[in-house]
């Protein structure tokens, strides 16, 4: 018995109606042809089965491609009908020139030049978290040791937690501006640079004391 496949869809029968053909991705599902069957598909007339004429013709017990098969050249999985090749190809390509032709290709001294700016803004956020946990430390000092209300605590957490993740930001792009200032000094080619930035992204934090634990455990109650 022979099966009627172009490598990644079968036809199959309708199970809801006999006698009409349909395409499938499930080899099981797969509709077992005679010979004379299978050829007479590729002979049928319309539109209805058109698309049946870019599939081929396979023994069922060894998986092999009949040598008289339609559209067979003799080369083993080569076809005459343009389905086999996948034109998705064309807009990958496509969309892969215009990144390469959309980067900004900065310079050493560009790069120097944004290092520096993250540098100092760098600086400006360690500074401005270090003022809010003194400040807090001030509130308490000044009230004899009672601690801010619960609201005013959540609104310099949030401003707290909003300069944190600054910090973190301003870090990420830190190193993977390195990574482009090597890559200009040392000539990276295209593949190294995109390992060397995928090894610059941060990895998640791992917490060195109880008190990591501690505080997701009521962060997520």
């Amino acid at each position: 018995m022979y099966i009627v496949t172009d490598g990644k869809n079968y036809v199959m029968e309708n199970p809801f109606k006999q006698g009409e053909l349909l395409s499938t991705t499930s080899p099981l599902k797969a509709k077992k042809f005679t010979y004379k069957q299978a050829k007479g598909l590729f002979q049928r007339g319309g539109k209805k089965y058109s698309w049946v004429k870019s599939y081929h013709i396979v023994e069922e017990s060894t998986g092999e491609e009949m040598e008289d098969s339609p559209y067979y050249k003799g080369s083993g999985g080569c076809y005459l009908d343009e389905s086999d090749f996948d034109y998705e190809i064309i807009d990958q390509i496509l969309n892969e020139t215009n990144s390469i032709l959309g980067l900004a290709g900065w310079n050493l001294t560009q790069l120097d030049t944004i290092m520096n700016l993250l540098v100092s803004e760098l600086s400006r956020v360690d500074s401005a978290e270090s003022d809010i946990e003194h400040a807090l430390q001030v509130y308490k000092e000044k009230h004899l040791g009672k601690r801010p209300q619960a609201h005013k605590m959540s609104k310099v957490g949030y401003m707290l937690d909003d300069i944190r993740d600054k910090h973190k930001q301003i870090k990420q792009c830190m190193n993977y501006i390195q990574v482009m200032k090597d890559a200009n000094t040392y000539q990276y080619t295209l593949e190294k640079i995109k390992l060397e930035l995928s090894k610059a992204k941060h990895m998640p934090y791992k917490g060195r004391t109880e008190y990591f634990d501690k505080t997701l455990k009521i962060l997520e109650e």
